[in-house]
């Protein structure tokens, strides 16, 4: 976007392009540099063989390079309160790594411009009833990428997005 819009919009940007492409599948990852491209093949696996419409990545059933501790307690917060709102039994509920057969994507629309995103992304799923798996997948943290990541106060402005977005939707 000529504008930075946020991680939200780029998405909606990049599933629409690649659909318009003729995508069967499509790969979404953070760029901060904590996913492996290994981990791709991984999340196609149960997508190419019709076992889900969307893969995952989770962290926590896979493996982690250098989390600080205080990462983990606030993903593992966001994980509850994200299983309790969303009613979906995940793991990780805020990794960048996904992917989607194109029947999911065409129904996905990603409203929320920002890191809301991911919570809405999961709205989808269960509004949609799309068959979704988790994936283990392995995360790896250096100085780049916790410079890169979100802040612990940022959560409070993904709670504020997603709460507001809701109502507006």
């Amino acid at each position: 976007h000529p504008i930075n819009r946020g991680q939200g919009a780029a998405l909606q940007t990049g599933i629409e392009f690649a659909l318009r492409r003729g995508a069967r599948y499509i790969v979404t990852f953070d760029a901060d540099g904590q996913h492996r491209v290994e981990d791709i093949a991984r999340l196609l696996v149960p997508l190419a063989a019709g076992e889900c419409d969307i893969t995952l990545g989770s962290r926590f059933l896979g493996a982690v390079s250098a989390m600080p501790r205080t990462r983990w307690v606030r993903l593992k917060l966001a994980t509850g309160w994200t299983r309790w709102v969303s009613q979906l039994p995940l793991t990780d509920a805020h990794n960048g790594l996904r992917a989607f057969t194109r029947r999911a994507a065409e129904g996905i629309e990603i409203s929320m411009d920002r890191m809301a995103h991911a919570s809405e992304l999961l709205d989808c799923i269960r509004r949609m009833n799309l068959p979704y798996r988790e994936v283990p997948v392995h995360i790896r943290y250096t100085d780049y990428s916790l410079a890169k990541g979100q802040r612990s106060h940022d959560a409070f402005r993904v709670l504020f997005d997603y709460l507001m977005g809701g109502m507006i939707r």
